[in-house]
């Protein structure tokens, strides 16, 4: 059988020049030329070349003002779009490289992407709920309007750019992109693309030269899936219309029938294509180019299209994401009727293939192989892991002189050159389109604390995963629907796989698991389940029904929340949730139920105590019915939470030298205020600093501590080898998580110990911050006690706040503590206890200090800061709602560097003999002088009297439940314990206590270290750096007050 095909465009491409290119450059040279052409639809919306070139111009002035240079990943955060287009070029066009983000994926695994992609720069599309946190940068993309004016099109790129600001410098090899593809550590590896890769997709093959002016190419492949680059460049470099698809079309095919008509370019998933093949194939026939890539055709359904679209040119892909997405392709001309298969066909223009012999020279003709692809399209590796980057990307005999990357697939070359695909060389397979290492599905079912052992194959038809599972402890058999939705928040929903539990694996005489008898053994159990299914998928079955309307509902704010419908006995911390997504789901509940804002820390409360959504559908619904909202009383005896009768052991070993120290232990250095005591240390003394770091090994501490240390304007590079030794830790963990001999190496080398680590949350009740805050400092006290390291302890003032409420008016820094019955918020709560247990520890004679800034602001040289905060949340709610409270509320603020200083010296130069420092400004502001400076900016608002301004914050969180002020809500509505007023009414200037300062005054006298006022030049080098880092709105936009629907 045979297709009548037409070429793609009257004149091949010339590669040869464009092979140096970068894809924007390209990109320019086509607009200038095309101008007003549309570059790209989206219903009613129409983007030209030339406003796609202005507007990514302007967006790469923002990132390099941002502080984008050549090589930064840059975060695009939403889904397919006009500005999604322009976020890429506008990424490019500053010397970044573009991490696709999209927000259909789990909460998790979006952040475990942009953090192994180490994008700490982020572009948020219109509409987009973006997941990243630990940001350097935020742009926000304001819609595109519907045309340019003609004038502009001859102006040359970069015309409308901040001068000087462009072009940035580069060349072909600079990364243009990172993908994500499925790895067997459990978590997706970062693959690196450099500029030629995807020049050499859209130009370098002459029998397939891209789309021209005159096509109209189908979008319809997810931003973070590689196989959107194909689209996407194809047609932009080649002059064509792109015509935006959403999901749900490319689910129903009468739908996409639809979509298709006037689009002449379709590149579809196999799944699709054998979709439309048995429903609508002559939908297909409009269509002057078809191609379809991601998993083997079907040879039938091949012949199907091919009869129902006889002058369309059909073309199957094949190509890893480490090789710029296509690496061969074959032009369909015939099928033969016995054919098992569709070849995979030769190597794509610009690319090499190898099959290779074990040995790693070229088999002949007809001889099984593993497939090696190179060539111009060969990824740079994958990030951050070069380990795993020289295993797969090598050189072989087969390729004398050049890097190949072996893909793991076995193939084999017939003898007029066509390639054949014979399936996977190691487990990987495809499912649904995926590609999927099931070794990262069992290491994700293994890491579910009920489960013991775990394989995973796939199904004989290759449509699911079969994963088999045994209990992690004799007797408790782990419930297959809580480890597939605990497996949803890492895994594309397609992959979760279904689940047959059983007592015991089978194993084979050599002591291995007998794969053949567990598939037989679980036939004969039945026990499988439905696998879990995405977000409003209509092609998959619902979940349990809902007992009521209420438990719909409620299941459909978590679906929302978290990317994955829960049943009711879900996890909500299993699925991916944490304390930004809890606060986030129960800021939409209230707003859905209509229930008051007071009934929010509750709810908090109930999702931590029992974290099911049938427990939370109770505590809703005694809401609903009744019950009292705000803080309860608390039952727990804080002194004897800190252990009064705390005993150290006998001292043992040499005495440390924390005036000249050689070895300092510093908690919390991938943090906000340890990387500054990190880099205090290292610019300051001779010390090695130990770094103990959330993470899952060496190399990705130092990774977040580099991070760190450039996420807030400090040098990366100081984090050398030989002064910085990271190493991972659990700081709820019973010693720190940390290996006996480690824990004995430390305790008998630190000279040392400045703890800043702590679990902060505004929102979490006392119990939840035990084992961080309380337990974690006992761990440190553990460490510390047999030598009597020093241990110099990061508190708060929050912990002095009861003091105020029982109307005491002035505290002094070695006062004891008292009134935490009267504090209310869990963190001040456990922060109290905290120093209760020092203070104990240093009556036993263990060195200690306790450290007490205020409000710690950013750094007074560049204003760089965590924002994260409750007062940064509050800045940004004044700017984009243009309301503000009329509160006396001190701004004492202590900038991060002055605090650093202070810490590291007086832990240097002076004795830790129990005392407690106060470090706060000696010349703080008050909240109205904040609001005068953001008036003098170009900020306009009104000032409400403080209960009014409650009321338009609760609103303003009810419409926009992902507001950053969202987590703080609870400050403003909850009532304080023994008082009528609200927690943040305890910090205001008349009832906080007056705060001493004469152990801090004393100990810096002549140090030469002096806290900044709170005064116009400060205030103003924090509101510029929160305004060009993109947390706050510039001041133009804010003139009228303004709501948004989330």
């Amino acid at each position: 059988m045979t297709s009548e095909t037409v070429p793609l465009a009257p004149v091949a491409p010339a590669y040869g020049t464009a092979r140096e290119r970068r894809l924007h450059e390209l990109f320019d040279e086509s607009a200038a030329r095309l101008g007003a052409a549309p570059a790209a639809r989206h219903h009613d919306r129409e983007l030209s070349y030339a406003q796609l070139r202005l507007e990514s111009d302007r967006l790469a002035a923002r990132l390099v003002r941002a502080g984008v240079v050549r090589g930064t990943p840059v975060a695009v955060c939403g889904r397919r779009s006009l500005e999604a287009l322009v976020a890429f070029l506008g990424v490019l066009k500053a010397g970044g490289c573009y991490v696709p983000l999209d927000d259909d994926l789990p909460p998790a695994r979006l952040r475990a992407m942009a953090e192994d992609a180490d994008a700490r720069t982020v572009v948020v599309l219109p509409g987009s709920v973006c997941r990243v946190r630990g940001l350097k940068a935020r742009v926000e993309l304001a819609p595109v309007e519907a045309a340019v004016p003609a004038a502009r099109t001859d102006e040359p790129p970069g015309a409308d750019a901040a001068p000087g600001a462009l072009p940035v410098p580069g060349g072909p090899l600079d990364r243009a992109y990172v993908m994500f593809t499925s790895g067997s550590s459990g978590r997706p590896k970062p693959v690196a693309i450099p500029h030629r890769g995807i020049v050499r997709l859209a130009l370098s093959e002459p029998e397939l030269p891209p789309p021209g002016p005159q096509d109209v190419v189908l979008h319809g492949y997810a931003l973070s899936s590689d196989a959107s680059t194909i689209e996407i460049w194809n047609a932009l470099l080649g002059g064509a219309r792109l015509e935006i698809a959403d999901r749900e079309e490319l689910l129903s095919p009468p739908a996409l029938a639809q979509r298709l008509r006037g689009v002449t370019v379709a590149y579809l998933t196999a799944g699709v294509f054998h979709h439309m093949a048995r429903s609508s194939p002559g939908a297909l026939s409009g269509l002057r180019f078809l191609s379809s890539g991601g998993e083997a055709l079907d040879p039938d359904l091949t012949r199907v299209v091919m009869r129902s679209c006889p002058s369309t040119t059909v073309v199957n892909f094949y190509g890893p994401t480490e090789n710029s997405v296509v690496s061969t392709f074959h032009r369909v001309r015939e099928l033969p009727a016995e054919a098992a298969g569709v070849p995979i066909g030769r190597p794509f223009g610009a690319s090499t293939c190898h099959i290779l012999r074990p040995d790693g020279t070229e088999a002949a003709d007809d001889e099984p192989g593993e497939l090696a692809v190179g060539g111009d399209g060969l990824a740079l590796g994958y990030l951050g892991d070069a380990r795993r980057t020289a295993e797969r990307f090598v050189q072989v005999p087969a390729a004398p002189g050049a890097r190949v990357y072996r893909t793991g697939d076995r193939a084999v070359r017939r003898n007029d050159g066509t390639l054949e695909y014979l399936g996977r060389m190691d487990r990987q397979t495809k499912i649904r389109g995926h590609r999927v290492e099931p070794d990262e599905v069992e290491a994700r079912l293994r890491a579910h604390p009920d489960v013991g052992e775990a394989v995973v194959d796939p199904a004989p038809d290759g449509s699911a995963l079969l994963g088999y599972i045994t209990p992690a402890k004799p007797g408790r058999p782990p419930a297959p629907e809580q480890v597939r939705r605990y497996c949803a928040q890492w895994l594309p929903a397609q992959t979760v796989p279904r689940l047959t539990v059983l007592d015991s694996f089978p194993v084979t005489a050599g002591g291995k698991i007998d794969r053949a008898a567990l598939r037989a053994r679980a036939a004969q159990q039945s026990a499988a389940v439905p696998a879990a299914r995405a977000p409003a998928d209509p092609a998959h079955a619902q979940p349990d029904e809902p007992e009521d309307e209420l438990v719909r509902l409620l299941a459909q704010v978590w679906e929302t929340v978290l990317r994955v419908r829960p049943a009711s006995g879900d996890d909500f911390f299993e699925l991916g949730g944490d304390s930004l997504l809890a606060a986030e789901t129960v800021n939409r509940t209230l707003a859905v139920l209509g229930l008051d804002a007071a009934h929010g820390t509750g709810f908090i409360r109930a999702l931590m105590a029992e974290p099911t959504l049938t427990a939370f559908t109770r505590a809703v619904r005694e809401a609903r019915e009744g019950a009292v909202a705000g803080s309860p009383a608390t039952d727990v005896d804080f002194a004897l939470e800190a252990d009064p009768g705390l005993t150290l052991p006998a001292r043992t070993g040499p005495e440390p030298c924390p005036h000249d120290p050689r070895e300092v232990l510093v908690t919390g250095a991938s943090g906000f205020v340890g990387a500054f005591l990190l880099e205090r240390l290292l610019r300051t003394t001779r010390a090695r600093v130990h770094c103990p770091v959330r993470a899952r090994d060496t190399e990705h501490a130092r990774r977040r501590i580099r991070g760190a240390l450039d996420r807030y304007g400090l040098d990366p590079e100081l984090a050398a080898p030989g002064r910085v030794v990271p190493f991972p830790y659990d700081l709820t963990a019973p010693g720190l998580g940390l290996s006996p001999d480690h824990a004995h190496r430390l305790g008998r080398s630190l000279d040392l110990i400045l703890h800043s680590a702590a679990q902060v949350n505004f929102l979490y009740p006392y119990g939840a911050l035990r084992d961080a805050n309380v337990r974690g400092t006992r761990e440190i006290i553990d460490l510390a006690a047999p030598r009597r390291v020093p241990v110099h302890f990061l508190s708060t003032v929050a912990v002095l706040a009861g003091f105020g409420t029982a109307g005491v008016r002035t505290v002094q820094e070695d006062e004891p503590l008292a009134h935490a019955d009267r504090l209310t918020m869990g963190y001040a709560e456990s922060k109290w206890v905290a120093e209760q247990l020092l203070a104990n520890a240093s009556r036993a004679g263990l060195p200690t200090v306790v450290h007490r800034p205020y409000e710690i602001t950013g750094d007074s040289r560049t204003g760089a800061c965590n924002t994260e905060t409750a007062i940064c949340s509050l800045f940004k709610m004044v700017a984009e709602t243009g309301v503000a409270p009329d509160i006396a509320l001190p701004m004492d603020f202590v900038p991060v560097d002055h605090l650093a200083a202070a810490i590291v010296h007086i832990a240097t130069r002076h004795p830790a003999d129990g005392r407690t420092y106060h470090l706060t400004n000696p010349r703080p502001a008050l909240f109205g002088d904040v609001l005068d400076r953001m008036e003098a900016a170009g900020y306009r608002f009104q000032r409400l009297p403080y209960g009014e301004w409650v009321d338009e914050l609760v609103r303003h969180v009810s419409r926009n439940p992902t507001s950053a002020t969202a987590p703080f809500v609870s400050l403003c509505v909850d009532r304080g314990r023994k008082t009528d007023i609200s927690v943040k009414e305890m910090y205001l200037q008349d009832v906080f206590p007056q705060l001493t300062r004469h152990n801090t005054e004393a100990a810096l006298l002549d140090s030469g270290l002096h806290c900044p006022p709170v005064d116009t030049p400060l205030l103003d080098r924090y509101l510029h750096h929160l305004v060009t880092s993109g947390y706050l709105p510039p001041p133009e936009s804010t003139t009228e007050p303004k709501e948004k629907d989330c």
